[in-house]
């Protein structure tokens, strides 16, 4: 059996972000599988491990098969909250252009999917569904040595609310879940690197969200927090909120549920593809639905709060790299005809 010969286009693009994390789990997998040789020369495949759709950062004639990732349209989804400009509308006919002459579509969702075939009219047969999963390091029990360690080194409460999101960004409905905790007295903890980013005017729409936070004293800002931190943090949370209007996927969701993290989520978009069934959820344009949502989580036994847990834990074994990776040969397997 020869491998299929793959290289990764672009990897520099997505550094530090959530696509070079994708990037690296997914080349990890990949390599454990025999039939998949990742290299620079030659390939036999060509893959663009993101989508940016305001930048031409695909080959308008590729000359290899071409696969591309697209986790999400957020910004044509949100368009009056993601301003394009002329060179940003310019550019994503670019891409849209470009995109009709890849020979597959891989998203993370069947909510991607739907929004992928309706704003750029792609047939649903070129398009692959392929949920991402976490770092091991969720599923691992941290010690109390951890525990305490971490609560003290970013100087955490008793109690709190936990959400996690890259940034501001106007998708993540971050303001209405401060409006809320701050309803209940509850603190709020919101990991993030971009949220310690600097306003400076004029405040660009995307960062409108970060200045309305300002106002709020109970949200502690961790910033950017290492994944064996971040486990510890899930462990030590009241509960885990994802409040987000609209999610390609929804990583943080499932890192939650897969660390045993009690859980609420909002029921829009893609979410309700990852959690189980009997999740506490909620309307993320309602604050009511919101707040009703919070309270009822936190009223739970703690009979009921090990049911939840356990639920949403056998849920997250559905999610692994190893079944990402498998599904993702199969899609070069076909666009190669093997």
């Amino acid at each position: 059996m020869v491998p299929i010969k793959v290289s990764f286009a672009g990897r520099g693009h997505s550094e530090g972000r959530g696509v070079g994390f994708y990037l690296a789990e997914l080349s990890q997998a990949l390599t454990k599988l025999p039939e998949i040789k990742l290299t620079d020369t030659k390939p036999d495949i060509l893959h663009f491990p993101f989508f940016d759709l305001f930048y031409a950062t695909l080959h308008p004639h590729p000359t290899v098969p071409t696969v591309v990732t697209i986790h999400d349209l957020t910004p044509l989804v949100m368009s009056g909250r993601y301003p394009k400009g002329l060179l940003g509308s310019l550019n994503l006919f670019r891409q849209w252009w470009s995109l009709r002459k890849v020979s597959a579509i891989i998203t993370d969702s069947e909510n991607s999917k739907k929004d992928i075939e309706k704003y750029f009219r792609i047939a649903s047969e070129k398009i692959f569904v392929i949920p991402l999963a976490v770092d091991d390091i969720y599923r691992k029990t941290p010690t109390a040595t951890k525990l305490a360690e971490v609560k003290v080194k970013y100087h955490l409460p008793a109690k709190f609310i936990l959400t996690v999101a890259g940034g501001p960004n106007p998708n993540k409905n971050l303001p209405s879940l401060a409006e809320v905790t701050d309803r209940l007295n509850l603190p709020l903890v919101i990991v993030g690197k971009g949220l310690l980013q600097e306003i400076v005017k004029p405040v660009h729409p995307e960062l409108i969200d970060l200045v309305r936070l300002q106002v709020y004293n109970h949200i502690i800002y961790p910033g950017f927090v290492p994944n064996e931190d971040l486990a510890a943090i899930y462990h030590l949370a009241s509960l885990f909120v994802q409040p987000s209007f609209y999610e390609g996927f929804g990583l943080p969701l499932l890192e939650a549920m897969t660390a045993g993290c009690l859980i609420v989520s909002s029921k829009t978009s893609s979410l309700p593809e990852i959690y189980p069934e009997d999740t506490i959820t909620f309307l993320p344009t309602k604050l009511k639905s919101m707040e009703k949502a919070i309270t009822k989580a936190l009223k739970l036994s703690p009979r009921a709060i090990t049911k939840q847990i356990e639920k949403a834990k056998t849920r997250a074994k559905d999610f692994t790299w190893s079944k990402t990776a498998k599904l993702t040969l199969a899609v070069y397997q076909k666009v190669l005809g093997r």
